[in-house]
């Protein structure tokens, strides 16, 4: 029984390390700041990734693609092909494997546990064998939230349901995953905020925000709320 008790323990405890990891990483290094970024390039080979991260999902993911509707990647065949064109050569196979940045590679794996891998090193030698087990799961779940979701909030309802592997179709359409749309929907809208898909870590450090009438009205329209429930109440809820 008090092994049980461990496992749980330290589920939650990745649970609150992945989400707030997830919401601090992915605002430092996918919309870092001018004077970060400043220091980035100052020191090139030091900080590789952390430059090739920004220019994947702030520049193509933010910048370059969604630019007018949240479900159009690109406007039409011309803005492919120019965006293609200014990709450098060496980086292009990537982007479009990762699909603009709608997913990612497994390359991603060890940098989005980056906090997580150490801290389960922590909780194994600190808190003991079992809470290391319950906290293991997450390291395979956090980059999977992106791998799998993530290119499906960019879709409309029926279509997500197409494209989403059967491990997940169950998900597509249940008030968490309309909440995951919503988020990520003001997300794009204010870069500074409302960074995660596992829900939680944005508040830990003032990252969320609520939803502006026009917002609840676009999401409306996009299908963002069950249809049984009016958008006027409470913005987030489902």
């Amino acid at each position: 029984m008090i092994e049980v008790l461990q496992i749980v323990c330290g589920f939650g405890i990745g649970y609150l390390i992945a989400t707030f990891s997830e919401s601090f990483l992915h605002a430092i290094v996918g919309h870092a700041s001018d004077r970060a970024r400043a220091i980035w390039h100052r020191y090139p080979r030091l900080f590789h990734f952390m430059i090739q991260s920004y220019y994947r999902h702030n520049f193509i993911h933010h910048e370059a693609t969604f630019k007018e509707n949240f479900h159009e990647m690109f406007t039409c065949d011309a803005h492919q092909a120019e965006l293609d064109a200014s990709i450098p050569n060496w980086h292009r196979d990537r982007i479009k494997n990762e699909m603009y940045g709608l997913t990612i590679s497994l390359k991603c794996y060890l940098s989005f546990n980056v906090i997580l891998i150490p801290t389960l090193l922590l909780i194994y030698f600190y808190l003991g064998p079992w809470m290391a087990v319950g906290f293991l799961p997450w390291l395979a779940l956090k980059p999977l939230w992106t791998l799998t979701i993530h290119k499906l909030l960019h879709h409309e309802l029926e279509k997500a349901r197409e494209m989403a592997p059967w491990g997940v179709k169950w998900l597509v359409g249940t008030s968490y995953y309309r909440w995951m749309m919503r988020n990520h929907f003001m997300h794009h809208n204010e870069q500074s905020t409302n960074f995660n898909l596992i829900p939680g870590g944005d508040y830990l450090w003032f990252k969320a925000r609520k939803a502006t009438d026009i917002e609840k009205a676009e999401m409306a329209k996009l299908g963002m709320y069950k249809a049984s429930i009016s958008p006027r109440f409470g913005g987030q809820s489902a």
